[in-house]
């Protein structure tokens, strides 16, 4: 036995929401969300859609009661996925650490990857290397090391 059919009805501000958030999104799964809401808006099934965009039918089913429950802004990626960066520019004291050591030896970053490795901040050389150009482009006047 099968159960009840869910759809999403839209009135015109919210479909207009959508189909901005469809065409102009800055991110390719948000706008593949809007996407979905609209689609169910137009009669698609949640099995229709599932099969559409290769999802489980669950993961549509969710994305439509964040969508009931938040609006729009729940259809957006929230914050805090992802691995946490070894080092952070935003953390002064680590910056100073690394400029400190940098400055100490400014002909190979193998030192400054040991002093760091000692206290706990296991990272490659090019890592050290994007996060040290990075903080040349913030402005925080340490040199470019080669």
């Amino acid at each position: 036995m099968k159960g009840k059919k869910r759809y999403i009805t839209l009135d015109e501000k919210q479909r207009k929401e959508l189909l901005a958030g469809f065409k102009t999104g800055k991110k390719p799964v948000f706008r593949m969300r809007c996407h979905l809401i609209l689609l169910s808006d137009q009669g698609h099934g949640v099995q229709q859609i599932a099969e559409l965009y290769q999802l489980s039918r669950q993961s549509v089913a969710n994305w439509f009661t964040r969508y009931e429950q938040g609006g729009i802004t729940a259809l957006h990626t929230i914050q805090g996925r992802g691995r946490r960066p070894i080092l952070r520019i935003d953390n002064a004291v680590e910056v100073q650490q690394v400029e400190q050591l940098v400055d100490r030896h400014p002909q190979t970053l193998r030192p400054v990857l040991v002093a760091l490795s000692q206290q706990g901040k296991v990272l490659s050389k090019r890592t050290l290397q994007r996060f040290l150009k990075r903080l040349d482009g913030n402005g925080s006047g340490s040199e470019e090391v080669r």
